[in-house]
């Protein structure tokens, strides 16, 4: 009797990693638990302030994993570009100072170790919306994820970003290298209600893969990784991963009266304990 299809968690994501964090501890878990991608949100104009890495910070990040890359394991890791790393995305084909810019940075990317690369085009992101819908805003996208093959971009889908999205499936055959997560939160930590979308048109690649978003923490993150794992059932894909970014925060208020937002690994790995035992992935 044939088996029934299911769908495999790819990716167990937590975004905003930053310089609240020692990067040691990062690589740690990384080894250990080869399904967890750290996710590094990059705008110019925040870095070095909370959920905004410092460059040193993430060079060293980098350097580390690339000491530890003797042991045979590597460590997943996710650009979240936002503000002008994607204005620049957006208008390479238009702007040739854009396009030195974004693709000198996509191999710097690359060489830290990302390997894949969401792009956060949205307003609360910093990012100029206005021509998101037009010819030579895709024409750049495709141009950008084109020149950089080795990369995997993720598109994040929500209701801001659909003339990018759209115009990209009337586009025709997609590149490999482009992916798509279902999130209307942003990054603002939003829940989903009504369900998670179960449209087949946005499982991508030949891994028929996608990904799901929105006010995920430990509290609901068993719940919503089995929700997530049907939809991409539902949608006839084989791959799925979750990400979460405000969920795994913690404002710390210290005894002078000053407060410090952190990423919070104690609730990074809450959740990782709760997928292993979801059976989702495994404890070594």
């Amino acid at each position: 009797m044939a088996q029934p299809h299911t769908a495999k968690l790819e990716a167990l994501g937590f975004c905003g990693a930053d310089d609240s964090v020692n990067p040691r501890l990062l690589a740690l878990i990384g080894q250990n638990y080869p399904l967890v991608e750290w996710g590094v949100l990059f705008r110019p104009d925040k870095e070095g302030t909370p959920r905004y890495a410092s460059k040193e910070w993430v060079a060293r990040l980098s350097q580390i994993l690339k000491d530890n890359n003797s042991l045979g394991t590597t460590v997943r890791l996710a650009a979240h570009l936002c503000g002008s790393h994607v204005n620049d995305f957006l208008s390479s084909s238009s702007d040739a100072s854009s396009a030195a810019a974004i693709d000198g940075f996509l191999v710097q990317l690359y060489d830290w170790g990302f390997r894949r690369v969401q792009v956060n085009a949205t307003a609360v992101n910093g990012v100029y919306t206005e021509k998101l819908g037009e010819g030579m805003t895709l024409q750049s996208f495709l141009r950008t994820v084109g020149a950089h093959p080795k990369l995997e971009f993720i598109v994040q889908k929500n209701d801001e970003t659909e003339p990018l999205w759209s115009s990209l499936m009337k586009n025709g055959q997609l590149p490999e290298n482009i992916v798509f997560l279902h999130d209307e939160s942003k990054g603002t930590g939003k829940e989903v209600t009504g369900g998670w979308p179960t449209d087949p048109q946005f499982i991508a690649t030949s891994r028929k893969v996608v990904g799901f978003a929105g006010g995920i923490k430990p509290s609901n993150v068993k719940s919503v990784a089995e929700s997530a794992l049907q939809a991409c059932v539902a949608s006839s894909g084989n791959n799925f991963w979750i990400d979460m970014e405000s969920g795994v925060r913690t404002m710390l208020l210290h005894p002078d009266g000053s407060k410090e937002d952190i990423f919070d690994l104690a609730k990074c790995y809450n959740c990782i304990d709760i997928i292993c035992d979801a059976g989702l992935m495994d404890h070594p």
